[in-house]
């Protein structure tokens, strides 16, 4: 069913982080700068595990001090992507959630640096997310790059799975959108099965994001699919093809 989408490499844009005063070279040291970050929420093991966490339907009244839609980023590595969108949506709010904390330290200070108050992150593992966020208090989700977990057969592990899927359905509620953006064939394929599983409406598939025309794709997802991650630049140099799926659940 797919959907046009035209960009070169030239036109497509990725967070550029400004030069870090001082860099941490150890997780540990990381660790360390995260704390003394005001938007970046790492709860305990017990909360995170047990919850709900003391911050779980309060982030609009106290992270962000605003009721504008909150957009989520899972699994968000360095949070290039939450970082940037944040920089092009003041109107919005955005959250990049990954349970390795020196991953996002990147993001997390760039953000700070840029003076981004619509932009956090949260140390949480994706399946414990509901222990974080109340029902209805995100509004989207992207997923880019996430592991395709070729070994998973019941899709417990895979973000896109079933599991997930009903999980994501909870949280935002029905007619919640989750954005995927892939450089697997294999997890492309696999989201459209538990997508089917699940009762879940396929709006908008681009087998080769790169390759399609665009006529049919609206300015807004055009900008934010142009936004490539380090990843997706190192994958592309490969010839590697990336694919988008958008889900309404």
């Amino acid at each position: 069913m797919g959907l046009g989408y035209a960009s070169t490499r030239a036109s497509s844009r990725r967070t550029r982080y400004p030069p870090q005063p001082v860099m941490p070279r150890t997780k540990r040291q990381k660790w360390a700068s995260n704390l003394g970050l005001e938007r970046v929420l790492e709860p305990s093991v017990r909360d995170a595990v047990h919850g709900p966490s003391d911050h779980r339907g309060q982030w609009h009244a106290n992270v962000f001090g605003n009721a504008h839609p909150i957009t989520l980023e899972l699994g968000c590595g360095k949070g290039e992507y939450t970082v940037e969108l944040a920089r092009r949506h003041p109107e919005r709010n955005f959250i990049g959630v990954d349970i390795k904390g020196h991953r996002y330290w990147h993001g997390a200070h760039a953000a700070a640096q840029a003076g981004l108050t619509n932009a956090a992150f949260l140390r949480a593992k994706i399946e414990f997310i509901e222990n974080h966020l109340a029902p209805g208090e995100a509004h989207e989700i992207w997923l880019p790059f996430s592991d395709p977990q070729p070994g998973d057969e019941r899709g417990t592990k895979r973000l896109t799975g079933a599991p997930f899927l009903e999980r994501y359905r909870r949280l935002l509620g029905s007619g919640g959108i989750v954005h995927v953006k892939t450089d697997s064939r294999f997890l492309h394929e696999q989201t459209l099965l538990s997508a089917a599983a699940c009762g879940v409406q396929v709006t908008h598939e681009i087998e080769d994001l790169y390759a399609s025309s665009g006529t049919d794709c609206e300015p807004a997802l055009k900008e934010w699919l142009a936004i490539q991650t380090r990843y997706e630049e190192r994958w592309l140099g490969r010839g590697c093809t990336i694919s988008y799926l958008q889900l309404k659940l």
